[in-house]
């Protein structure tokens, strides 16, 4: 099901629910395209998440805030990488960010089948005017 963008920043800054969605996890594509003016937009990102919704449809707020934090935890040892010296707590902080990440895998992470990542590369190239998408197998 396609989700206008204006509908879901509504549901997901709290001023239009999406009754439809309540209490329900949405595995949910979103797509960045770029292009100026007159070229065929190009795919610059592709993500694949899941998404909560409360029981009033509109976006989780908590699920919301969890998937931040743990999203801020899982950078927590590139720091290390920079200047590992100036930071001797490294060891902690790599432990930190690989527990965020699997937890961020576990929680919120979809992995579409090939079947699911072509019918999304098709619904693109079917908005883009001359495309041609990869097809995975």
């Amino acid at each position: 099901m396609e989700l206008p963008s204006r509908q879901f920043d509504h549901a997901d800054d709290g001023t239009a629910p999406l009754p439809g969605f309540a209490g329900r996890c949405v595995e949910m594509v979103s797509a960045i395209l770029v292009g100026g003016r007159g070229d065929a937009p190009q795919v610059a990102e592709v993500s694949f998440t899941k998404l909560y919704f409360d029981e009033s449809g509109f976006v989780d707020a908590a699920k919301r805030e969890r998937m931040i934090r743990l999203m801020l935890e899982s950078c927590a040892d590139r720091i290390c990488r920079r200047a590992p010296a100036a930071r001797p707590d490294c060891a902690t902080l790599s432990r930190r960010a690989g527990a965020a990440r699997d937890q961020l895998m576990r929680e919120f992470a979809w992995n579409p089948q090939p079947a699911e990542l072509n019918a999304v590369f098709r619904q693109l190239d079917a908005e883009r005017p001359g495309a041609a998408g990869p097809t995975v197998h």
